[in-house]
């Protein structure tokens, strides 16, 4: 049984003074599902709930591995 694809609005937030470039992933509901890291030249997203660590190539994958992630484990 497959879920109904649905669209998810999200806001990415800059975080500075941190040593590496780093953003707030937020969905509507003013609720953080994760953060997402440059760490050596990718980008590292941990998850807001379960702190499980995903690992991307471009900021652009690293934000929809992180929402593929949260609609399937954490939502």
């Amino acid at each position: 049984m497959s879920k109904k694809p649905e669209n998810i609005n999200v806001e990415i937030n800059e975080i500075k003074g941190k040593q590496n470039p780093t953003w707030e992933v937020v969905i509507p509901q003013k609720k953080s599902i994760g953060v997402i890291e440059k760490i050596a030249g990718r980008y590292r997203a941990t998850t807001g709930k379960t702190n499980s660590v995903l690992y991307a190539k471009s900021l652009e994958s690293c934000i929809n591995d992180l929402l593929s992630y949260f609609a399937l484990h954490e939502k």
